[in-house]
């Protein structure tokens, strides 16, 4: 028998199609032949915690630092009740494993993919014969060729090996730090290796907002008239210009001057050209641009998107793998686009005119392709009525860019008017026209080029007049203030704010035939998670979309060595990751290395400043927000819920910053909110969720019941229509 552990069950499946045979479907396995495919959830084995090696680790000691064990050991997650029991599934594999003459590993072929089947096999010591299966194309005709050019897995481990120290890295930081500044400064101070940098980007950029000076500049436009025609123009100062400043001019009267000069200005030197320039359609999504895309559009956050294609993906098979770094398609998905299209037009009921799938647009380049593709549609049929309003749009939004690929590139014409002031100096105006819009007949929402009546002057030197000319007054501004789904895109791309050179060229190297990552932090499937994390740890607020950091944040930030929160310690560990997958080095120096790190922060503890103890509110003094409608206490905040400070006293009474229930689910409960709900007011909610997923408003009061089951009641009252 020879056993495929797949890293998920849609890889499962693929792999399962490729093989030949008919195949039959049991206990969470697919049966073919000599084969069994099965499939993990990712990681279904993680770290122990030190608290699972000595119980006296769980109250928090800074003389226990630094926590170490020579040998990090892995256990079974225990199960939360929801979803697929772990253990079972550890375990189902295990009975399968004594059955198996070979097992074919199926993981990514990224380090991560390697290591969760890898600790897997160690997990239940399998000692038989391993073979690899390169997934990186999961269409059906690469995985047939794939299964017969598989290597021995031995000749992989290392990569395993890599992701395990990394994976134990993570956690001596965490754990020894956040233990550390935690007991330091009493009050819970979490530290991560990325969720710092993370914290980094959004302190640095407050600061940098705050601290802006305006400047005033100025810029000087024109009226030029050509051949009988009106063409608004700007001019454009010598780059040497002494007058300017960063290549503004901040002086108005120069400004004037300049302005004065053109007016009635007779030019006979007036050059005007046109080029045509097809423009391709963008590229599919991959989760970040996604994620970018649905923050513009539908405002939702990417941890919403994440859930949203999960469920797209898990429940109704719509999409491909939603957790994908890539734009990207192989040569193999162009040649099943046909099946596809034929889906996705049924499913949406659109056919664009010139639809054509013959076009083979740019996405569809192999060699992009790493670990993941694209995130496309599926040829599934579905029905959209059992979609919900989010999952539709997302879905809509996926389709319409694969759609894209199939359409014509867009024509466009652009006319470009200089004229030399034969100081250095120069008039300019450029104007755009589309000849033929393509593929930008599905983009709908996007706006028109720039255009004048300089498109209707043919090519060729002119003369003119400048009939009017006037000084624009305008303000230099700092940069915008993150967003989740923008704080989402730096995380990418954070080497673009590394000054260190070293640092910043280690980190593009790690990224390095990534198209969709450029000197990045985290991965596409964990940072939506980390930027919840940061909020609901009180570290970033949420100002309507802009996130802000908060003064515990920034004190935080500000306290750390410089070591543990900047981006060179991702860059400095995938250094040593690479010797551990070359073989160069054993597995254990990225994880002595962090030792050391971390036994020098310890030892200096006492030289590290403190926060600042005034950001802290005490536990006593905090806001109240109103009276408890059950006991008549002081309702107050803390960082999960608003509660009854009479909880000791055995009063439940809550409402959830996140609720539990599914009506509430993508509501978020703010002071504002509650202070109304406990002055017996009606607050009107208009993202409720039915039973049946579908989303709907109306007016919600807090209930009074005293004898409730329930931490808090509600009614709800629906508007007349």
């Amino acid at each position: 028998m020879i056993l495929v552990i797949a890293e998920k069950p849609v890889l499962a499946r693929a792999i399962a199609e490729a093989i030949p045979g008919t195949a039959q479907n049991k206990d969470a396995c697919i049966y073919k032949g000599d084969y069994i495919i099965t499939w993990l959830y990712g990681h279904i084995l993680e770290l122990k915690e030190p608290k699972d090696y000595d119980e006296s680790y769980k109250h928090w000691d800074v003389n226990a630092l630094p926590i170490y064990f020579p040998d990090w050991q892995l256990k079974i997650p225990e199960d939360t009740g929801k979803g697929i029991s772990k253990k079972s599934r550890v375990n189902q594999i295990g009975k399968l494993l004594k059955q198996a003459d070979m097992v074919i590993h199926a993981g990514d072929p990224d380090d991560e993919g390697q290591v969760l089947v890898d600790e897997l096999l160690r997990w239940h010591k399998y000692t038989g014969k391993v073979m690899r299966l390169n997934t990186a194309n999961t269409t059906k005709a690469a995985l047939k060729k794939a299964l017969n050019n598989m290597t021995d897995n031995k000749n992989h481990e290392n990569y395993g090996w890599s992701a395990y120290a990394r994976s134990v890295a993570d956690l001596m930081v965490g754990v020894n730090l956040t233990v550390l500044f935690t007991c330091k400064n009493n009050t819970l101070l979490t530290v991560g290796r990325v969720q710092t940098p993370t914290l980094g980007l959004v302190v640095n950029r407050d600061k940098i907002i705050e601290g802006h000076i305006k400047q005033k500049y100025y810029e000087v436009f024109c009226k030029l008239d050509i051949d009988g025609k009106s063409v608004p123009a700007r001019y454009v100062p010598n780059k040497a210009d002494p007058a300017l400043v960063e290549g503004r001019i901040i002086s108005a009267n120069y400004a004037k001057t300049i302005r004065d000069k053109l007016i009635g200005r007779y030019f006979t030197g007036i050059h005007i050209s046109k080029k045509k320039v097809k423009e391709q359609p963008p590229l599919p999504f991959n989760l970040v641009k996604l994620q970018s895309y649905c923050s513009g559009h539908f405002n939702y956050s990417p941890q919403q998107v994440l859930d949203i294609t999960q469920s797209l993906r898990d429940n109704h098979k719509a999409i491909t793998y939603n957790r994908s770094d890539c734009q990207y398609l192989s040569d193999e998905h162009f040649d099943e686009a046909k099946d596809v299209l034929a889906a996705v037009v049924q499913n949406i009921q659109y056919s664009p005119a010139e639809l054509d799938p013959n076009i083979k647009s740019r996405c569809f380049n192999s060699s992009k392709i790493s670990a993941h593709f694209a995130i496309i549609p599926t040829d599934e049929r579905i029905d959209m009525n059992k979609l919900s309003t989010e999952e539709r749009n997302v879905y809509l939004a996926i389709c319409k860019y694969y759609l894209a690929q199939f359409l014509p590139n867009a024509v466009k014409e652009t006319t470009n008017l200089k004229i030399d002031l034969g100081n250095g100096a120069a008039i300019e105006s450029v104007s755009t026209i589309i000849i033929s819009p393509g593929y930008r007949a599905i983009f709908r929402e996007v706006k028109k080029d720039a255009s004048s009546d300089l498109s209707l002057i043919d090519p060729e030197t002119y003369q003119g007049t400048a009939t009017a000319a006037e000084v624009a007054e305008k303000e230099t501004k700092p940069p915008s203030r993150y967003t989740k789904a923008s704080l989402n895109e730096d995380m990418t791309c954070i080497s673009k704010y590394v000054t260190d050179p070293r640092i910043k060229q280690l980190l593009l190297s790690k990224d390095d035939g990534k198209e969709g990552e450029k000197g990045s932090i985290g991965t596409s499937a964990t940072r939506s998670g980390i930027i919840e994390n940061l909020i609901k740890r009180g570290f970033l607020e949420e100002r309507g979309k802009k996130l802000i950091s908060t003064p515990l944040g920034r004190e935080l930030y500000r306290i750390l060595p410089d070591e543990f929160k900047k981006a060179d310690l991702t860059a400095e560990w995938w250094e040593i990751q690479e010797e551990i997958r070359e073989g160069r080095k054993p597995y254990k120096t990225l994880i002595e290395s962090v030792l050391k790190a971390i036994t020098g922060v310890v030892h200096d503890a006492d030289s590290y400043p403190r926060i600042d103890n005034s950001i802290i509110p005490s536990r006593d003094n905090r806001a109240v927000l109103g009276k408890c409608p059950r006991c008549g206490g002081n309702v107050i905040e803390t960082a999960s819920s608003f509660c009854c400070a009479n909880w000791k006293s055995g009063c439940k009474f809550a409402i959830w910053k996140k609720s539990k229930t599914k009506l509430f689910a993508d509501v978020k409960f703010t002071p504002t909110v509650v202070k109304k709900l406990l002055a017996g007011k009606s607050v009107k909610m208009k993202n409720l969720t039915s039973n049946q997923g579908k989303k709907f408003e109306a007016n919600v009061r807090l209930k009074n019941e005293p004898n409730s089951q329930y931490s808090s009641e509600f009614e709800l009252k629906f508007p007349k229509k």
